[in-house]
């Protein structure tokens, strides 16, 4: 039935195209910076004439169809002077529409806030879009503009700890949220255990986040995609920017090439905290940085090349974290009407614990991770002003290594060679996935439009090598052979999507949407002796892909002259598959690995899957004027589980159920060079299971444990300010700078991170709770400067 309804929508569409017989004339091309060059993403071109609009998409590109006569072109797009363009249309025609930002003209330009078109019309729901702007305007901790600290604050996304850059987008877990940039996935998105994002704020354009409804052309996770665009370096003049704060430093070099049709930009990041501790004649290892770089040429009027790549780490005494990515884009115009991109990327993540000199006979260090080589092509295809077709076909060949010994032969035959195969260290897996999708986007009537798709994805774990297989107990059952490069295990699945919109009045609009997703890849996070041991992992015999269907209603108005934008989304997620830790589950860390031959382990033992559900409702208010803007968001989310092997078979909170999420943020621009920023959060604690009882038995102390996670921290409380002061602008230099004077938690609030229980030293049979908080009081500085 299901099918029959997609199948339906999409007969009824073309039938709707070809019922138009009248001549038209397709009108298309970029909108772009008009002293950069940088395309822009997600400007709204609206034909006022005949009352069409579309979006630019994630090159710029966009498409309109218009009969013969005027034609009048109005764009729209956020921090840009609204640009209008009138011109006859009896043909074909290519343009390039350059936007004026707001800084170049402000004394010249008066700003007026128009009807934002693309939210009110649009079948989207959901969706965030941050800009690298957004993000300055924050207050920093240490210095640092982060991406994922400005994620954060937003309703529906919540962090996973105090110290941490990881996400929990509606519930879900840190691993089910996909993040790419340009197209390439990022597996570790932190640094320094996660106080820091790999996302370097001065390389980024524009960051999209989808949480409610996932288009089609999207894949591989359940909660969340946040896709971020590299910006593609400067068409027109060299620039230099950087910056130095309390931990790290940034510089960033672009320019043309050759002027207007080849540019590039390097931009990097470089902590020096080790140096700190060299000063301090310390022996603590600690470093990170990354690498951003991009070259973007225009071969002709239908051919673009897009080259990116990625490289970023961290060293935290013996442990090494390490991300590449590399991306090479194809766009090609077929014809006005069909606009492709074709992209090869590699995407590999390594963590490595431990000194694996093979000339040291006592040497050996664990490593896992893994390796992604993805081949795609994706077509938009714009039917006429009402409808635009998206469709495309990918393939990923995956190598996983979840955990392996590496070092002299002679050590690690010693450690390993008491081990039974079947609990020793998960082998490297190889994985296939394809995927297909479809979508169309579609305006029925003034008021109403929709957007319908479907993904088809096929995940094949392929040999060589020997598996074990698991009963539903979990017990070892038996083990078979693959040979080389044979499937053995197959998942396939339909996902439809489904989002409509309806426009209730000029400034209203109501939306909801449905989206079913999969995820075959899974993430095993434990930190333990000081240091993350992160292990990625795919689906197989024994753990089946996560599944999840999410329903999403919304409304979003716009009051007081268009000025304030007002959201209310209520969502409910129901997952299958989800997995989490049994009951008294054990943990191989990093200082563990010497231990390996005294244990049996293996950690898909340690695991259970079911069933997990979460819902909530998220409300924002957001906008302002020259003198003052920001937000104010506030989310009530639940997110529960039901687990055979968990807590009894009973539901229990998950751990990122937290009920009530306040954020209030706002900025004053006292003049045209000072400013000042706030920000607010106040959170539900984190849920914890505790001892309740210790008790001697066989000569032990032993405790006894409550329900899975059924107590909860004190709430969480959070004021963060800053100031910035730019220098004075001289009338016809380039050169600008500014000062940015943060304190983080200004209130020195004390929240706790987590809770240490230890026997009490008075009397042994009583247990005492030690609280820790990560982040007193934190102040700092940071200058920033280019031209």
């Amino acid at each position: 039935m299901r099918q029959a309804c997609f199948i339906f929508l999409f007969l009824f569409s073309f039938s709707q195209a070809f019922s138009q017989f009248k001549k038209t004339y397709s009108i298309n091309g970029y909108v772009e910076d008009i002293e950069s060059g940088e395309k822009l993403i997600g400007c709204f071109v609206l034909d006022s004439m005949g009352k069409h609009g579309t979006v630019t998409n994630a090159f710029g590109y966009f498409n309109l169809t218009q009969s013969a006569g005027k034609c009048f072109l109005t764009t729209r797009y956020l921090g840009y002077v609204n640009q209008s363009i009138q011109f006859n249309v009896n043909k074909d025609t290519t343009i390039i529409i350059k936007l004026l930002t707001h800084s170049i003209k402000i004394d010249e330009v008066v700003v007026v806030r128009s009807i934002p078109e693309d939210k009110l019309s649009r079948p989207q729901i959901g969706l965030l879009n941050i800009s690298s702007k957004d993000v300055k305007k924050l207050p920093v901790l240490l210095g640092e503009a982060d991406v994922m600290r400005a994620l954060q604050n937003m309703p529906g996304i919540q962090a996973a700890n105090e110290r941490s850059s990881g996400i929990s987008v509606r519930g879900g877990s840190i691993d089910q949220n996909l993040f790419l940039l340009d197209d390439a996935p990022v597996f570790q998105i932190t640094h320094v255990g996660g106080f820091y994002s790999v996302f370097n704020n001065e390389a980024i354009k524009d960051i999209k986040v989808y949480k409610g409804d996932i288009p089609a052309n999207y894949g591989g996770r359940l909660s969340s995609v946040i896709d971020i665009r590299q910006r593609d370096g400067n068409m027109q003049n060299y620039a230099i920017s950087g910056g130095i704060g309390i931990v790290a430093a940034n510089l960033s070099i672009e320019g043309p090439i050759m002027k207007d049709r080849i540019s590039f930009i390097v931009s990097g990041k470089s902590s020096y905290i080790g140096l700190l501790y060299k000063l301090m004649h310390s022996n603590m290892v600690l470093s990170f940085y990354d690498l951003n770089c991009k070259l973007n040429a225009i071969i002709n009027t239908k051919n673009r090349i897009f080259i990116s790549s990625y490289s970023g780490g961290d060293k935290f005494d013996k442990d090494l974290n390490s991300n590449k990515t590399f991306s090479v884009r194809w766009n090609h115009v077929y014809n006005p009407k069909l606009f492709s991109n074709a992209s090869l990327i590699y995407s590999s993540y390594c963590f490595k614990s431990g000194n694996s000199d093979n000339t040291n006979n006592n040497s050996y260090a664990w490593r896992s991770g893994l390796n992604q080589l993805t081949l795609k092509a994706e077509y938009n295809y714009y039917l006429n002003s009402n409808n635009i077709i998206d469709f495309g076909v990918s393939s990923s060949y995956n190598t996983f290594i979840p955990g392996k010994l590496e070092g002299n032969k002679n050590t690690i035959e010693n450690i390993t060679q008491s081990i039974p195969f079947s609990y020793r260290m998960v082998d490297e897996q190889k994985v296939i996935d394809y995927a297909i999708y479809v979508s169309n986007q579609q305006k029925l009537t003034e008021r109403l439009s929709f957007r319908y798709g479907v993904r088809a994805s096929l995940y094949q774990n392929i040999g060589n090598g020997q598996w074990v297989y698991r009963l539903n107990d979990y017990q070892v059952a038996d083990s078979f052979y693959v040979s080389q490069n044979s499937s053995y295990s197959n998942f396939f699945n339909i996902e439809p999507r489904l989002s409509l919109n309806y426009r209730i009045a000029q400034n209203s609009a109501i939306k909801a949407s449905y989206t079913y997703t999969t995820q075959q890849t899974q993430l095993l996070m434990k930190t333990n002796g000081g240091g993350p041991l992160d292990v990625w992992f795919p689906s197989g015999v024994n753990i089946k892909p996560q599944l999840s269907s999410q329903y999403s209603l919304g409304f979003i108005q716009y009051l007081f002259n268009n000025s304030l934008e007002a959201s209310l989304e209520g969502y409910y997620k129901d997952m299958n598959n989800i997995i989490d830790y049994k009951d008294g589950a054990t943990f191989m860390s990093k200082n563990s690995i010497s231990e390996i031959n005294k244990t049996s382990y293996n950690f898909e033992e340690q695991l259970r899957t079911g069933r997990g559900y979460a819902y909530g409702l998220e409300i924002m208010l957001k906008g302002g004027n020259n003198k003052i803007d920001g937000f104010i968001g506030y989310t009530y989310a639940r997110s529960k589980r039901v687990i055979q092997g968990i807590n009894f078979g009973n539901t229990y909170l998950s751990p990122f159920d937290k009920p009530h999420t306040l954020d209030i943020s706002l900025n004053f621009n006292v003049t045209k060079r000072v400013s000042l920023s706030s920000n607010f959060r106040y959170q539900s604690g984190q849920v914890i299971t505790v001892p309740i009882y210790v008790m001697e038995m066989w000569g032990k102390t032993l405790a006894g444990y409550s329900n899975r996670n059924e107590y909860r921290l004190p709430a969480y409380q959070r004021i963060d300010l800053s100031l910035v002061i730019k220098n004075k602008q001289k009338l016809g230099k380039r050169y600008h700078s500014e000062w940015n004077f943060s304190v983080v938690n200004i209130l020195n609030h004390a929240n706790i991170a987590y809770i240490d229980f230890v026997p009490s030293k008075e009397n042994p049979n009583i247990i005492d709770a030690k609280g820790t908080s990560m982040l007193g009081i934190v102040p700092s500085v940071s200058y920033q400067f280019n031209f």
